[in-house]
């Protein structure tokens, strides 16, 4: 198999901000394996907030491309590979991971959600994110966006959080989401669902408090009648345990947790424990955004719409009709790149 890797500048239509940072532009890294005719793609979002920077990510994509081998069936012979002689880079083995996927069906002429033996037809509905703003803004925002999805996710973590929940409230007849990326102490996530979030009928919480503050995420947890998800807090199967008990669910990234077969091993594992699954995104293309909306067939929340703030998207793929996903039935994951913008 050969492999080529490559980084493209995302531009966003609008900046996005959230609690912790304001994003206007990412440089994500790809990667095209190929083998008998065919490629295969993936995708890696860097986190530098996860100790993932782009340059870390490329330099670990350019050792793996020699350590592939000939057998594109191997994928979990080759992650473990990897694993073993490479070491920890999640974004950049979900990467391979995703492209060792794509290219697998594209071999056998099947689509992702069949290899993997998923209903197609029971995928979430996206979950659309009003980005931190003043409030004006985000309740015009939130209006027209309550035109085409039925679930809205609000960024919080500001001075103004009480009343953009109550003005987006009283704006809109959608299901209401609040997520803090962690801006929150346990004292103020309290204090505001007493006040705003549970009159205003909030239906999730995510991440009110710091990543590594689990005594106040579970203070949270046990005294929120509002379902309380993590997402800082939770990366890979590892990081699960610490989290049981203390929250009503997980947000699984495919570029945080290390790819496909690792969240198929966290969703097992959180149903395990009844915990709820929430598949989520950085800002990502369609190429991963279509790989994680398959997985959406076996969770309950889907918060997947970053790729529709792209100004330009290199990759069409997963569509939407009446708010829910419709996965593409090509071989693979049916993600197709835009030749214009792709290498591979």
């Amino acid at each position: 198999m050969e492999m080529q890797v490559w980084t493209e500048a995302l531009r966003l239509n609008n900046p996005l901000r959230i609690s912790r940072s304001l994003t206007t532009e990412v440089d994500n890294v790809f990667v095209a394996i190929t083998a008998d005719g065919h490629t295969g793609y993936g995708e890696a979002a860097p986190g530098p907030w996860r100790g993932e920077p782009i340059g870390d990510i490329v330099d670990y994509l350019e050792m793996a491309s020699t350590m592939l081998g000939d057998d594109p069936f191997a994928a979990q012979a080759i992650l473990l590979r990897l694993d073993r002689n490479v070491g920890h880079n999640a974004a950049a083995r979900s990467a391979v991971d995703m492209a060792l996927a794509d290219l697998t069906g594209k071999l056998v002429g099947q689509p992702l959600f069949r290899l993997l033996g998923l209903d197609a037809d029971t995928t979430c509905e996206l979950c659309y994110t009003i980005g931190l703003d003043k409030v004006d803004a985000m309740v015009a925002a939130a209006v027209d966006a309550a035109t085409r999805f039925h679930a809205l996710k609000i960024k919080l973590g500001g001075p103004d959080d009480a009343t953009i929940v109550r003005e987006i409230s009283s704006a809109v007849d959608v299901q209401l989401r609040v997520d803090a990326n962690g801006g929150w102490s346990a004292e103020r996530t309290l204090a505001l669902i007493d006040e705003v979030l549970e009159p205003c009928s909030i239906a999730l919480i995510e991440q009110p408090v710091a990543a590594d503050d689990l005594d106040g995420l579970a203070e949270v947890h046990a005294r929120s009648p509002i379902p309380v998800i993590a997402d800082e807090s939770i990366t890979d199967l590892g990081s699960l345990r610490p989290l049981i008990g203390i929250c009503s669910g997980i947000d699984i990234k495919l570029t945080k947790c290390g790819g496909l077969s690792e969240a198929l091993r966290l969703i097992a594992a959180a149903r395990a424990v009844d915990m709820s699954v929430m598949i989520g995104c950085e800002v990502e293309t369609s190429l991963s955004v279509t790989a994680a909306a398959t997985l959406t067939c076996l969770a309950d929340y889907a918060d997947l719409d970053l790729h529709l703030w792209l100004a330009q998207d290199p990759y069409t793929g997963v569509t939407l009709r009446d708010g829910r996903f419709v996965l593409p039935r090509q071989p693979g994951i049916g993600a197709v790149p835009v030749r214009s913008f792709c290498r591979g």
